[in-house]
């Protein structure tokens, strides 16, 4: 059954965090983003875009005040494009829903903004993506492997496709009725996160209705979850949203009655998600069907089936695409994937061939999907080439820079870079080889390891659980302020 969440309640927030990273991490989440989700970066509401066209002071709709300024003979649309092209964003704002929800992947992105500020977070980070806001777009989704952003209400970069007069929504079931069937398959098929939406637009409740209405109608007990994040500092209005959707829409709501810094929730949602991904950087040259190149994959299989066993909130592994420590990872989650979701617990990324610049993107952008980092083996440069060249060195470094990263370096040798990782990291008092050298140090690449993978998936659990509980203690304590 769906259910209200207050979240300046922690037991309540953290069971939101957690269902939500779920479908993340099982690649089932589509997200849906209204204009709460661009002001951040310093966007335009409806009420002030409005008011920078017609200066009137009209106590009407926003879609009749648009509708009287088309019949005084003004194209209130290009002018809509016009300033939103003309209006300084600040892409370096990170304190934000995008900017901590959009380093992971989803099934679909659908928005009724007009601006392109999804578009350039996106671009931020590297992903690739395609704009859906005219019918000859949808040509475009037989693409495979696609990643599709709908604007349904039109984009600036074409004002002829700008839904905003009250005759314009009149229509819309007519002119738009393409996309709405588009959104009510994603409706039926994949859980949804409403972020940013007043949830007065009549479109999108009529959308999910139909969809109830089409499931209650049938015997099957079928129900897709759900989650709206809704934000007001009106307490009487917020319980309203959160009960209406709630009872008439099915809907899991998050209550936050502090907007200045409800992004924070979005932070949590990210922490949850990136505390259950593992990034795990390696590198060796073996000599095939070496008895090294044997132990090397009885090292990554005793890792990854350690970590495998944990089934209440399962560990997600994240590697790049390699001829031994990546491919005996891989090989290793299949093989106990038989009757699971093998994209709920890997996630392969390989690095692209187009150039130095092109490949420190990819790895920044896989970096931010994880919060728990191991290092294994690793060549040394025979040709005295500085470290920092090394790209497990690179990995290492990005994951260094965010102090809420758990770096576990598993020495593989003395002449692996992983060592060379792990005496550095034995430089930080608070870092996890220091809290955990003795364990550490009983690790040996050429010997059985199950005894110690045990024992390391323990402590990662208590480490993530711990830093868990710091931030959903921070995100409770800011949003009561």
């Amino acid at each position: 059954m769906p259910n209200i969440y207050n979240a300046l309640e922690s037991q309540e927030l953290e069971i939101f965090f957690n269902r939500v990273a779920e479908k993340i991490l099982q690649n089932h989440l589509s997200l849906f983003l209204g204009a709460g989700s661009s002001i951040q970066y310093g966007a335009m509401n409806w009420d002030v875009l409005i008011e920078k066209v017609q200066h009137r002071n009209l106590n009407w709709t926003n879609t009749q005040k648009a509708q009287y300024i088309e019949l005084q003979g003004m194209n209130i649309k290009k002018e809509i494009a016009d300033i939103l092209s003309n209006v300084s964003i600040d892409y370096k704002e990170t304190k934000t829903f995008l900017n901590y929800l959009l380093s992971f992947d989803y099934k679909s992105l659908w928005t009724t903004n007009y601006d392109c500020i999804i578009e350039n977070v996106l671009a931020q980070k590297a992903k690739s993506f395609i704009p859906i806001f005219k019918y000859q777009d949808f040509q475009k989704l037989s693409h495979p492997g696609g990643y599709f952003l709908y604007k349904i209400n039109g984009s600036q970069a074409d004002w002829k496709t700008i839904v905003i007069t009250h005759e314009d929504f009149i229509d819309y079931r007519r002119s738009h009725e393409a996309y709405l069937i588009l959104l009510k398959r994603e409706l039926l098929c994949q859980s949804f996160l409403f972020l940013g939406c007043s949830f007065e637009d009549d479109i999108l409740r009529i959308c999910i209705k139909d969809i109830l209405n089409c499931i209650g109608n049938n015997s099957e007990n079928y129900s897709t979850d759900h989650f709206a994040i809704v934000v007001d500092d009106n307490i009487e209005k917020l319980n309203f949203i959160c009960q209406d959707l709630n009872k008439h829409y099915n809907m899991n709501c998050l209550s936050v009655n502090n907007p200045s810094v409800a992004y924070t929730v979005a932070y949590g949602i990210a922490s949850k998600v990136k505390y259950n991904s593992i990034f795990v950087s390696g590198a060796k040259c073996f000599e095939r069907y070496s008895a090294a190149e044997n132990h090397a994959k009885k090292v990554c299989q005793g890792l990854v089936n350690a970590f495998m066993r944990i089934e209440d909130f399962p560990f997600k592994f994240i590697s790049g695409m390699g001829m031994s420590i990546g491919h005996f990872i891989s090989g290793t989650v299949k093989q106990n994937c038989q009757n699971k979701n093998l994209n709920r617990y890997l996630q392969m990324e390989p690095f692209p061939f187009s150039g130095k610049n092109a490949n420190k993107t990819h790895r920044e952008n896989i970096i931010s999907k994880a919060g728990i980092f191991i290092f294994l083996y690793g060549d040394i440069s025979k040709n005295n080439s500085p470290i920092e060249q090394n790209g497990m060195w690179e990995e290492y470094m990005l994951a260094k820079s965010d102090k809420d990263n758990i770096i576990i370096p598993i020495p593989c040798g003395n002449n692996s870079i992983s060592n060379i990782i792990f005496q550095n990291e034995l430089n930080d008092k608070d870092s996890f080889s220091t809290k955990h050298k003795l364990l550490i140090e009983t690790f040996d690449c050429d010997l059985d390891n199950d005894y110690f993978f045990s024992q390391l998936v323990e402590e990662v659990i208590l480490a993530t659980r711990k830093r868990s509980d710091q931030i959903i203690e921070k995100i409770v304590t800011n949003l009561v302020k």
